[in-house]
């Protein structure tokens, strides 16, 4: 029994030796630890899939020594501003202090462009220390970026790594392509993108242009560019700009005109197409209120006329909004924006005699009312017939779609004023998608409606012609002169008699 304990015994002290020499044999020692090569290079690869953004690669501390039990690892520092203990300390402290410091001191061991094309680069052969990747240029819509910090080698579960495999710069930025749309905000067809308006009326826009920047990266331009075609004449004093929310709601005050923004107008000339921008000043561009969390879009307000040049028809009047220009220290770029159309129409009269030959001198008015009160045009037929209505100040009548109604005033010479008002529509119907280069889907033809009017003769006796009518005309004043004398004489006589 006893030897039976005994062997037991020995047993479970064998197996426990045996777990505790497995145990300690899975430490590892500083001989089992790999010794630096300190005659190795270094191996960077990175990566970007964003496009527009350069980094430069700065060795800014030399490796100094090394030992692994227990790890520890000295640097000389190549930035005067920069110690050595705080690049090899907290990373970010190191980035802190390096995004701020002179880099003149620091080896430059290359760059790295990113682009559609190139997305990773490998910097290879590099002399053992400290590294610094930092974003030198970027694209205009970007908002922040952190630069990297890295030792190489560095120490890992007893050996030591000399390449780091690929670091993801992408995801150390962050950036957004703002926007820019203009929309008709008095439409007269309940649609954003085009309006049909009469000569003279005001038709008032909005651009709405998404912010840019950050209070990290404070941008330097900022500004929209508009192209308004000949037809509309802008209305200068006419301007507001101001910040708004997600939700388009405004925020604050307006910008003031000269010190906020300035309108600027690059062409401008009668008959021809108006070009201007609206640019945010730099002094503007430096405050942080631009960059506020709640300021979405800058929004600008602004108002044209429809002028004597206005195109008749499917063509319309365009107003583009060209472009929204922005910019950073880094560079500058852009976004393309939209169109939107004004549509005007016209009416015209053909006046005929009842042989169906042009007939000039009759004179009409055009009414855009029912009730006639109110005369938008004045027209007089010319030898050929034609009647062009024109406004006082004698420039013809551009129309938005709709009924009008006309009314003859003057007849020539020896015809009869048509009495008849004429009521007229100009039918015009719009598509829901923009199609062909037009909104129209149906409109008149040269984009003016075409009605005839014929007058008749005022009627006179065939006999003798006109001198006929005139002996007519005197015998019947001689026999309504004797009348009257022979109906005096038998009322005076009447008279006597009754005495």
């Amino acid at each position: 029994m006893r030897k039976s304990i005994r062997k037991s015994f020995t047993g479970k002290l064998l197996a426990a030796v045996m777990m505790l020499t497995l145990l300690f044999a899975a430490i590892p020692t500083a001989s089992a630890a790999t010794a630096l090569k300190t005659e190795q290079k270094v191996n960077i690869s990175v990566k970007c899939t964003k496009p527009g953004y350069t980094f430069e690669l700065f060795r800014v501390a030399n490796l100094k020594s090394t030992t692994a039990t227990p790890y520890k690892t000295e640097y000389t520092s190549l930035v005067n501003s920069v110690s050595a203990s705080v690049l090899a300390g907290d990373s970010k402290a190191a980035l802190d202090a390096l995004d701020k410091a002179d880099l003149s001191t620091a080896v430059s061991v290359g760059t790295f462009a990113s682009s559609a094309t190139n997305t990773t680069q490998s910097f290879s052969s590099l002399e053992q220390g400290i590294y610094y990747i930092k974003c030198v240029k970027y694209p205009a819509g970007v908002t922040s970026v952190t630069n990297s910090v890295l030792a190489l080698p560095y120490y890992n579960n007893g050996e030591w790594v000399y390449s780091y495999a690929e670091i993801n710069l992408a995801s150390k930025v962050a950036d957004d392509t703002p926007t820019t749309e203009k929309t008709i905000t008095n439409s007269t067809k309940n649609n954003t993108n085009y309006t049909d308006v009469s000569l003279g009326d005001t038709v008032n826009f909005k651009l709405k242009n998404t912010v840019a920047g950050s209070n990290e990266i404070k941008l330097t331009t900022y500004a929209v560019y508009d192209d308004m075609s000949a037809g509309l004449t802008l209305n200068k004093n006419s301007f507001n700009v101001y910040l708004a929310d997600s939700k388009s709601a405004k925020i604050g005050a307006n910008l003031v005109n000269g010190t906020d923004y300035k309108v600027n107008v690059t062409s401008e000339a009668d008959g021809k197409n108006t070009t201007f921008n609206v640019a945010l000043t730099s002094e503007y561009l430096a405050k942080s209120a631009f960059y506020t969390s709640n300021a979405k879009y800058v929004i600008v307000t602004y108002s044209a006329t429809l002028n004597k040049y206005a195109v008749k028809g499917t063509a319309g009047n365009p107003n583009e909004d060209v472009k929204l220009e922005y910019g950073n220290t880094s560079g500058v770029d852009s976004v393309p924006g939209n169109k939107v159309y004004v549509y005007t129409y016209g009416l015209k009269v053909l006046k005929l005699n009842e042989a169906g030959n042009p007939l000039a001198g009759a004179t009409f008015d055009l009414y855009n009312d029912k009730a006639h009160t109110n005369v938008i045009g004045t027209g007089t037929s010319d030898s050929n017939g034609n009647v062009i209505f024109k406004n006082s100040a004698n420039e013809e009548m551009k129309l938005q779609s709709g009924t009008y109604y006309i009314v003859e005033t003057v007849a020539p010479a020896g015809y009869n004023v048509y009495g008849k008002v004429i009521e007229v529509e100009i039918p015009v119907q719009y598509n829901s998608v923009f199609t062909k280069g037009t909104w129209v889907q149906n409109a008149p033809d040269n984009g003016t409606v075409d009605i005839t009017v014929t007058d008749t003769v005022v009627f006179f006796p065939k006999t003798g012609g006109f001198v006929g009518f005139i002996r007519v005309a005197g015998m019947a004043c001689v026999g309504i002169s004797l009348a009257l004398v022979l109906a005096y004489f038998i009322k005076k006589k009447s008279a006597k008699a009754v005495k």
